[in-house]
């Protein structure tokens, strides 16, 4: 692929080190006219960073960047984009307060005299951008009040305001509903009609087979493989990934749970968007909510943990009515919650695994106001052997680590609660890669195992249907239906997802 000439931009023996850590290990690749190319790999392969060095937002150690067969040295990420080249990441990086169409000119802002906008000009050119998406939005209105799957549309807008010959979409699906990603996806289309070059990064392979022309995988940091996607499967994609087979992605379930009393019962809540729901989550059994994206499924978990307090209702816990008017209530009752952004609403990220890790089991390894190291760098090193979490050392910044090896120290954080009897996940796998996936997974299965229940909240609807013993299937803040696992298809779950007359259940 390097040596085509169709090549629009290339990346010959590049390398890129932090420190001792050789992120990018030698890589060539080149982006082809009029296609889309899919990258992936585990977290920590070296994505992200190669793609940071495409579009100018850091500079590689050693290797050249051609653009058209001219060798280019971009020394800020304004640079790259005055050469066509625009990237745009899995964490936003819009400005709630300001509106729709600010963010999307954001430096790029027409003027008339004196550098005052020209804000008929701006309007103008932000309407042909989301027009050339296919999206109707509010220009006036802050990006803050839009849904998490609009603030990402933005975000892509933002990137296309400038026309780029080369669009890189690190994981751009993550927060998209269905329907997002089918208007993403003829985007994608009319851009490589255009002949531009688009760069797909996602672990959801299923998305990359849909999206994507050519790939190539990377693992360390090198690349180990690429050329036309249809010459893989998924399984051989995935191989090539974590550099062994994956048979099993989904553990199997060879006893699912009896009927037993629920741990958790919501009835007849309304709070919000959500309309008079009710359901139950019992010992060992992992309960799916699902559903096109924003009809309120992550309202429920908020009211399961504590954020949210039901208007009406009832909410009891192991047969007896509670009132969970925070986390800290939840946690009393052994109610766990790993919210869907790790970065912003779980991890604290200046500080360490064990920290991060720890903050669940203070009352328990503390004594006398103080932490007693030993008892805490133990406890959490047994979770991290656990959870096969790799770091350099547990003192190491969470910050540092992989998207995946951060979403294990989520989970360790509430392995460390012995009281723990429910774990509600909003889109738990998020950005995380598939052989990170396949460990999580097993372990939501050996909790259960251990009678824990879990609430889990997911976009994937593979994740959803691969793990889940009953699916409820979300529309406009009620409940259109549920399935049983052996009776859960792709297709039926849709069908309640767009369903407005479902029945609740």
């Amino acid at each position: 692929m390097t040596d085509t000439p169709s090549a629009l931009i290339e990346c010959r023996n590049v390398t890129k080190r932090f420190g001792s850590t050789v992120a990018v290990d030698d890589v060539s690749l080149g982006l082809v006219k009029g296609r889309a190319t899919a990258l992936v790999g585990e977290n920590g392969a070296g994505k992200t960073t190669l793609m940071s060095v495409l579009a100018g937002e850091l500079q590689p150690d050693e290797g050249t960047i051609l653009v058209e067969g001219e060798e280019r040295r971009f020394r800020s990420a304004m640079d790259a984009r005055r050469a066509g080249i625009a990237i745009v990441h899995q964490e936003l990086s819009l400005f709630p307060d300001l509106t729709v169409a600010e963010n999307v000119a954001l430096g790029r802002e027409p003027t008339r005299g004196l550098s005052v906008i020209n804000n008929s000009k701006l309007h103008t050119s932000v309407q042909e951008t989301l027009e050339f998406i296919r999206i109707s939005l509010n220009l006036d209105q802050l990006v803050g009040e839009l849904s998490p799957a609009l603030q990402q549309l933005v975000e892509i807008a933002k990137a296309l305001h400038s026309r780029p010959r080369v669009l890189i979409l690190d994981e751009p699906t993550s927060s998209l509903g269905t329907q997002e990603v089918e208007v993403l996806q003829d985007c994608v289309r009319r851009l490589e009609d255009q002949e531009a070059s688009v760069v797909f990064v996602s672990h959801r392979l299923d998305e990359v087979f849909d999206f994507a022309d050519n790939v190539c995988v990377m693992r360390d940091g090198r690349l180990v493989a690429q050329g036309p996607l249809a010459e893989y499967t998924s399984d051989a994609l995935v191989t090539e990934m974590v550099g062994r087979e994956i048979t099993q992605v989904y553990p199997e379930r060879d006893h699912p749970p009896e009927d037993r009393p629920p741990f958790l019962e919501l009835s007849n809540v309304t709070a919000g968007f959500v309309r008079d729901l009710s359901l139950s989550v019992s010992p060992g059994s992992i309960i799916g909510i699902g559903g096109l994206e924003g009809q309120g499924q992550s309202l429920v978990a908020e009211i399961v943990a504590g954020i949210r307090q039901p208007e009406q209702g009832s909410v009891r816990v192991a047969g007896e009515e509670v009132k969970l008017r925070s986390p800290q209530d939840a946690l009393r009752h052994g109610i766990a919650y790993v919210p869907p952004d790790r970065r912003t609403s779980g991890l604290m990220l200046p500080l360490s695994i064990t920290k991060n890790a720890a903050v669940s089991a203070l009352r328990r390894i503390h004594k006398l106001g103080l932490i007693r190291p030993n008892p805490e760098r133990l406890e959490v090193s047994s979770v991290a052997d656990q959870l096969h979490l790799r770091y350099k050392r547990l003192s190491q910044e969470v910050s540092e680590l992989s998207g995946g090896n951060q979403q294990k120290v989520l989970f360790g954080r509430w392995l460390l609660v012995p009281s723990l009897k429910l774990l509600v996940l909003n889109d738990p796998t998020r950005g995380v890669d598939i052989g990170a996936r396949a460990e999580i997974y097993a372990l939501l299965r050996k909790l259960t195992e251990d009678d824990v229940c879990i609430l889990l909240i997911s976009t994937d609807l593979m994740e959803l249907l691969g793990l889940a013993d009953l699916i409820y299937v979300m529309y406009e803040g009620r409940i259109t239906g549920s399935v049983l696992r052996e009776q859960a298809t792709e297709e039926e779950v849709m069908r309640l997802a767009a369903n407005p007359d479902g029945q609740g259940s």
